[in-house]
């Protein structure tokens, strides 16, 4: 008997830990706008990037773009969406061995780069600071993107849901959400996506409708397919994000 009191009681605190019970969507639409609703309630997270494929640049300005290949291409973001605050690392060894840190703060953005020298610069904006995943969460919450849901699969949350978006380049137009003025100060013109046909691929975690990572697959005629590869982890973590101190930062002190 007490054997069979131990069994029931392990059994109950099992139960106990799994929670309530995950009510499962099938509707792509009801999944994507979930997904958008959990997301712009989300106060962190943090993103892996990786990117690979070819597309034609001019890092010297020559005005003569070439091939470039992106494999290999990694960067790594920790969001604080609450306060509008970002710090990254990049590198794309085939971009002239590119590599740096980003750092997004009230004041402005600070960047530095293996172009720029050892030290941050600062550049100062004249706008408040927005949430860095806010082009994002504008995507997901539109009602005209027609997702199409797929087979459900293995994620870092346990099983995710699977939906598969077509985009044209003026659908992406506003994904630089906060970050945009790091673009523009990067030493590099971006690659030319306006004729890009783009495929996505969103895997949502069914348990708690978080985004757990997103596939895009661009078109690029004739230099093939460039593809980026987002995951995204430790939603609502605490996060302390600062500007470096005077002495790493160029002109200070």
């Amino acid at each position: 008997m007490a054997r069979l009191i131990a069994v029931v009681i392990l059994a109950a605190a099992a139960l106990g830990c799994q929670g309530p019970p995950v009510v499962l969507l099938d509707d792509p639409d009801e999944i994507l706008a979930a997904a958008a609703t959990t997301a712009a309630a989300a106060t962190s997270v943090h993103v892996d990037i990786a990117v690979d494929g070819r597309v034609a640049l001019d890092p010297l300005g020559t005005g003569a773009g070439a091939p470039i290949d992106l494999r290999d291409t990694t960067a790594s973001a920790d969001l604080d969406l609450a306060g509008s605050r970002l710090r990254a690392t990049f590198s794309s060894p085939g971009l002239l061995g590119l590599a740096g840190e980003a750092i997004a703060v009230e004041e402005g953005s600070y960047l530095k780069t293996t172009l720029t020298g050892s030290k941050f610069r600062l550049l100062p904006s004249d706008r408040p600071p927005e949430n860095p995943l806010k082009g994002l969460n504008d995507l997901l919450a539109r009602a005209d993107l027609d997702p199409i849901k797929g087979a459900d699969v293995p994620c870092a949350g346990g099983t995710c849901y699977t939906l598969t978006i077509k985009l044209d380049a003026a659908d992406l137009a506003g994904l630089g959400g906060a970050a945009g003025p790091l673009p523009s100060a990067l030493p590099i013109p971006l690659p030319d996506l306006s004729a890009a046909a783009i495929d996505l691929t969103l895997h949502v975690e069914q348990r708690t409708t978080r985004l757990s990572g997103i596939t895009a697959v661009a078109g690029m005629a004739d230099l093939g397919n460039l593809g980026v590869q987002a995951t995204f982890t430790r939603w609502n973590e605490p996060m302390q994000i600062t500007a470096p101190p005077g002495d790493q930062v160029e002109g200070s002190g």
